[in-house]
């Protein structure tokens, strides 16, 4: 009895769970472990890794190639491209953490805190608010007229903190002011008066530390005022850049909307949460900058917002958290309820071919390899979406040249690899 003849595959295409697999030919792999397919459609071994940092928790890298790591143990270390590395700060808590770049700086986020990783520094980013100050009259040479009074915090290295309360007072000529303001360790606190009734607020003293002030007679203006009603930046969403805005999205589970907050212009650490804001239907799940307009995915749909806050409609479906990632200074890449797609133009790239199963955790990360550009996605947690995939009985292939003593090769039928 003669053996049978297999056809020789000189060619992948890739995983396919759609099709059916008798009629897809062998050319289509219904499982692959530990394998990649190349641009050529030849199948190579996956690299494997080294480890230079222990319980890691979470990873970023920048577009400038830079790398941050943060531990189970709450600490932020930066890693270079020679395997050393350094730590940077202590207290990162709350994750999972979302991370984007604005300029040198780089922004994390995580449900509880949120924080702005400079060259030389790391700080809290955004600094909190105060209420108006309390405000009385004493004997002093102020011309008559009504003053407005307000106070703001001021980091040591010199980021202020917004007001949320602007303060009045009416004098008759012959009066000064007191003011009082609360102290908060850690941060000095400015104090800004307008002229007799005027509506600018210009900066006037420096708070001594028990937070109580004495101005007897007018003094020398200093900046103007530009925090009123800016708060720090909300916690626990999506972050990016938007032009030379830092954008934070917030999910309100309430209305199951999406609120997208804009930061002031070259102003990352000033909100003003009840003017630059829009909404979207949905939680938030992804947000990145493409070209000049701001990509936004939800669980529910893609979206794109211009520097206008005009929004645009992209697609029905919805993305996957912590799954996008930039292939260029043009185009994105992320996971979606439809599997793998790029941006722009929107482009369905495993659609055709791959039914995802899709959890609610996912990271995401793009590398090159042997000539060859992989996007390389990990997920765990609950399912989100059930693969819809067409049964098949699988069939090994015969491999010419062994592969990787872990590697495993399923295709649509039985054949025969040429290396």
């Amino acid at each position: 009895m003669a053996e049978p003849t297999f056809p020789i595959v000189t060619g992948f295409k890739g995983l396919n769970n759609k099709l059916d697999p008798t009629a897809a030919g062998p050319q289509w792999l219904l499982q692959a472990e530990n394998v990649l397919c190349d641009n050529g459609n030849y199948l190579t071994r996956r690299p494997g890794y080294a480890s230079f940092l222990t319980n890691i928790a979470d990873v970023f890298g920048t577009l400038d190639e830079r790398l941050f790591a943060v531990t189970s143990a709450n600490a932020l270390y930066e890693v270079y491209s020679d395997g050393s590395y350094r730590q940077r700060a202590t207290g990162f808590v709350g994750g999972p953490f979302q991370w984007a770049e604005l300029g040198y700086a780089v922004f994390a986020m995580s449900e509880t805190a949120a924080w702005c990783i400079y060259p030389d520094r790391v700080v809290a980013w955004g600094i909190s608010t105060l209420p108006e100050p309390t405000v009385g009259v004493s004997v002093g040479s102020f011309a008559a007229g009504t003053y407005l009074i307000a106070a703001v915090l001021v980091a040591p290295d010199g980021r202020l903190g917004g007001s949320v309360g602007v303060a009045s007072i009416t004098l008759n000529g012959s009066q000064g002011i007191v003011a009082h303001s609360p102290p908060v360790a850690g941060y000095s606190t400015y104090l800004y008066l307008s002229q007799p009734d005027g509506t600018e607020l210009y900066q006037a003293a420096t708070m001594p530390g028990d937070g109580l002030i004495t101005i007897l007679a007018p003094m020398a203006e200093g900046p103007r005022l530009e925090t009123l009603n800016c708060y720090p930046p909300p916690k626990g969403g999506c972050i990016s850049r938007h032009g030379n805005r830092m954008v934070v999205g917030i999910w309100e589970p309430a209305y199951d909307r999406t609120v997208l907050y804009w930061s002031k212009p070259d102003a990352p650490h000033w909100f003003e949460l009840d003017k630059d804001y829009a909404i979207l239907a949905g939680r938030p799940a992804v947000l990145a900058p493409v070209l000049n307009d701001l990509f936004v995915g939800t669980d529910k749909a893609l979206h794109s917002v211009d520097a206008n806050g005009n929004i645009l409609g992209l697609a029905g479906f919805g993305a996957i958290p912590n799954t996008l990632v930039h292939l260029d200074d043009e185009r994105i890449t992320l996971w979606t309820d439809k599997g793998l797609i790029t941006f722009p133009p929107l482009t369905l790239v495993t659609d055709a071919a791959l039914s995802p199963d899709n959890r609610t955790l996912a990271t995401m990360g793009v590398f090159d390899y042997k000539g060859s550009r992989y996007v390389a996605t990990a997920m765990r947690g609950n399912v989100r979406q059930k693969a819809q995939k067409s049964p098949f009985t699988s069939l090994s292939v015969v491999v010419n040249a062994p592969l990787a003593a872990n590697a495993r090769v399923t295709s649509t039928a039985s054949g025969t690899v040429s290396s």
